[in-house]
């Protein structure tokens, strides 16, 4: 493969993950009472009957009454803030699969962040720590002569 090939491979992969985010990070409605509004909302609730199901994939009969409540609530025009604020009144905040950021909850926010940081950075004194220790052994084998035999091979003498 020649260095054009692998340029247009990864030419055609960026502008491939730029597409796919693009499309990912459209937003759900706000307002209205249109389906994607109405997932969008069942989706960021847990279903209290299944487990590991959000309300909107969940078939349950408390998920499909949730999704009604939500669908009323979207009729009388209320923000998806207090449908949501809804729910964490009625079943507690166990109903929401996105914890607040508010308090101790908000930690489940912060240190994860904290935690790949620290790791980054560990990862990085591990690797500059490794690349001088292999520094120092490269250079602690090579006797005089040796050193001699490079400095003339760089300088091109003929008395190597």
């Amino acid at each position: 493969m020649t260095a054009g090939q692998r340029r247009v491979g990864w030419a055609a992969m960026l502008v491939a993950v730029v597409v796919l985010v693009l499309l990912g990070a459209r937003t759900p409605p706000t307002s209205g009472t249109s389906d994607d509004r109405l997932y969008a909302l069942a989706g960021q609730m847990k279903c209290l009957q299944c487990a590991g199901e959000s309300v909107a994939g969940s078939q349950a009969d408390i998920a499909v009454k949730m999704r009604e409540e939500i669908r009323s609530q979207m009729r009388e025009g209320r923000s998806d803030d207090e449908i949501l604020s809804f729910f964490a009144d009625r079943y507690g905040q166990r109903v929401l699969l996105n914890p607040s950021s508010e308090g101790v909850a908000s930690l489940v926010w912060i240190v994860p962040v904290v935690a790949a940081g620290l790791g980054v950075v560990g990862l990085g004194l591990a690797f500059a720590a490794w690349r001088r220790q292999r520094g120092d052994a490269a250079s602690e084998g090579a006797t005089d002569e040796d050193q001699a035999l490079v400095a003339a091979a760089l300088r091109g003498s003929p008395d190597v």
